[in-house]
């Protein structure tokens, strides 16, 4: 949903996996050689946002040094992989390098089950989705749970930085939250601790984690947008401390566009046929004239639309992890119109 960084990008080039993710516009493969790694769903997106990733990104042995992890435990999990299928095939051997990316992976892995955003009996589902048997995703879970990761060191985030609040409730072009810059979120909203706020909710990030508390009970989280957005926050979580109705999820969106958008249209949807969850979603679109003039210095055409995803529960890679109920407790807002699956259906 944001930025990515270098390291999980440099692994697309390295490593066959399949991809899916809660954009429902991938399939995986039916091939049990050809296994989806558990982390590597969003990889779709981390290609699309990475040919414009500044250049201090974080390498992949920066993620693993970080993180604790040695060349000693990435061989042995990237045997494990080659014995399985999450690497070039089952039975291919990977070498050190193909190896480090398929563990930097798995770090991500390990740290979201970590702070419970998902759970090993949720990514085991999504490995066999994605092609492997229930064999191969037991043989690599098992590894990451007993061997791996708790060797992972936890997310360290950064201090939070002191800050001159007051700033104005719009920027220069009229926008109030969603595609404007870091900088005026930084004097608008006090900063909070992501992994405090929102790591539950949305997993651990893969670029540099923000949260800004936007209401008493109701922050955004985000990641530092990549040079590909202009440094504009094009899209972002909102999570709610409790489920809310969605009449409060519609006035919280329309909180951060610009003045004037309104409601165009709401979709029910449902995860898309491969994933391992049953769960559905809201899909609402905004009209936001004013998107346009916030766009103007942003990526691609300006396009005067905004869309909501209202889950009831939340989202993993995976999709929605329970069914809409009509109460709200994450939103996923973006620029742009939600856009129905191939087959006609709007996926969570």
């Amino acid at each position: 949903m944001s930025a990515r960084r270098t390291a999980v990008t440099a692994l697309l080039l390295l490593v066959t996996l399949t991809v899916g993710g809660c954009s429902g516009d991938s399939e995986p493969v039916g091939d049990s050689t050809d296994v989806a790694s558990s982390a590597a769903a969003e990889t779709e997106e981390v290609d699309d946002a990475s040919d414009d990733a500044p250049a201090d990104d974080t390498s992949i042995e920066d993620v693993l040094d970080a993180a604790g992890v040695d060349d000693e435990l990435v061989n042995r999990l990237g045997e494990v992989g080659d014995a399985n299928g999450y690497g070039l095939g089952v039975g291919v051997e990977t070498d050190l390098e193909q190896r480090r990316g398929l563990a930097a992976l798995q770090v991500d892995t390990c740290r979201n089950v970590a702070v419970g955003y998902r759970s090993w009996d949720g990514i085991q589902n999504s490995d066999v989705g994605g092609g492997a048997t229930e064999e191969q995703a037991a043989a690599m879970a098992d590894f990451l749970r007993t061997e791996f990761c708790p060797h992972v060191a936890p997310l360290k985030e950064g201090p939070l930085p002191e800050q001159t609040l007051g700033g104005p409730a719009e920027d220069g072009q009229g926008g109030r939250g969603l595609a404007t810059t870091r900088t005026w979120w930084e004097h608008r909203y006090q900063r909070v601790s992501w992994t405090e706020e929102c790591a539950a909710q949305t997993g651990q990030p893969l670029g540099d984690p923000l949260a800004y508390r936007i209401a008493r009970d109701a922050v955004m989280c985000a990641e530092v947008p990549t040079a590909r957005a202009k440094g504009r926050f094009v899209a972002v979580d909102v999570v709610f401390a409790a489920p809310v109705s969605a009449d409060r999820a519609g006035k919280t969106v329309l909180s951060l566009l610009p003045s004037g958008a309104s409601v165009s249209g709401e979709t029910e949807g449902t995860n898309p046929d491969w994933s391992p969850l049953d769960g559905g979603c809201l899909a609402v679109d905004f009209r936001a004239d004013g998107l346009a003039k916030v766009l103007a210095d942003g990526p691609g055409d300006p396009d005067p639309w905004a869309h909501g995803i209202y889950y009831s529960d939340g989202a993993t890679e995976d999709g929605a992890v329970g069914p809409y109920t009509g109460k709200v407790k994450q939103i996923l807002l973006g620029t742009g119109k939600s856009e129905p699956s191939a087959s006609g259906v709007t996926a969570c």
